[in-house]
Order: C-alpha cells, then structure tokens, then sequence
C-alpha cells in the first residue's frame, strides 16, 4: 500500500546514534512513541526519517533501526516507510517531503519526536508543508540524552528560523532549492 492509502501519516523523526554506533535513548523512545500511536490508530502510515548520521556510518540507518522498533512492537511492516537520506531536522522535512508527502493530499500529520525537539520540528514541517496540512506533535518520553540536546535546542531553533527567513509557507520548489544549496555548501567545507 502506497502512503496515499491512508488517511492519517505520522513522521518519526531519528535522534541519532551513539558515537560506538547503536541508537541513542531518544532514536528508540521516539520508535516506541510512533508504536503506541499507531496501535491507537490502525489507519496511520508511519514514515520513519533518519539517515546514517555523522562519523562512522553504522550499518543501518536511524530509519531502519526505528522501523525495526515498531515492528517488533507489533505494527505491519506494510504500514512503515523509510526515508533514509536525512542527516537533521530540517533534511528530515525535506526529505519526507519530497519522497512522500508532495506526492499526496494534505492530511493530519503527527510528528513524533522529543519533547526538547517538537517546536523545531513543528517549525520546519509547518513551513515545508504550508497551511493545508493539519501538523500536530506527539511526545516521546524524554530520555537522558534529551536533556543534554535540550542545551543546544535555542541555537538551532533561531538557526531553523533563519533559514526559512524570506521563504513563503508550502513552497517546496524554493524550500528544496535552498537546502540543497546548504548541503552542496556544507560538504565543501567538510
């Protein structure tokens, strides 16, 4: 079944990896979190985003291992896709809009993250999407790692702010553009 099928869709966004590889505390409450909501909402299309992150690639992307997570929780694989080229929060909008949500009509959409994590993540999936989407976030429990992240969580909220600076709500086109712009300009200096 395509995303299209169903009437709701949850994005999952990854918390990263630990620097020996494995998922953090936040990658696998966020996992657990988009379970419990998708067995309280059995026509809910889960898109799981994270890629490989930085340093060593693990094996597996975040996305992989937190769709591992809920299937093992018990939800369909046939209700999980993966969007695995996402590096941040704002890549994680991108990324799920451009392979999944432009592709549909505008539906309520969860997004399941940290609790340090949701005003950016509302901020950037509102700004991707526009005003037709109904974007609302769902909690995850807050994990020891959330709390260290949570210090940083101002900066990148002004930086998710400035890059959106000039840019008109739902505008995909332009949005896309300006990200690829700053990857292409990231990997320069990298």
């Amino acid at each position: 079944m395509p995303v299209d099928d169903f009437p709701e869709v949850a994005v999952v966004l990854g918390g990263g990896f630990a620097p020996d590889g494995t998922p953090t505390a936040s990658t696998l409450a966020r996992a657990r979190a988009a379970a419990q909501l998708a067995r309280q909402r059995p026509e809910l299309a889960v898109i799981v985003s994270g890629g490989h992150g930085d340093g060593p690639a693990p094996e597996r992307s975040e996305a992989a291992v937190m769709a591992e997570t809920i299937a093992a929780a018990g939800i369909p694989r046939e209700r999980l896709f993966l969007e695995e080229r996402s590096r941040e929060t704002l890549g994680n909008g991108v990324e799920v809009a451009v392979a999944y949500l432009a592709k549909i009509s505008p539906r309520p959409l969860f997004l399941v993250t940290s609790p340090f994590h949701l005003e950016r993540a509302l901020v950037v999936f509102r700004s991707i999407l526009g005003f037709a989407w109904q974007v609302q976030a769902v909690s995850a429990e807050e994990t020891p790692d959330d709390l260290a992240n949570a210090n940083r969580e101002t900066r990148y909220l002004q930086e998710t702010f400035a890059f959106f600076k000039g840019t008109e709500p739902g505008d995909l086109s332009a949005i896309e553009k300006r990200y690829r712009q700053r990857q292409a300009a990231s990997e320069d200096k990298g």
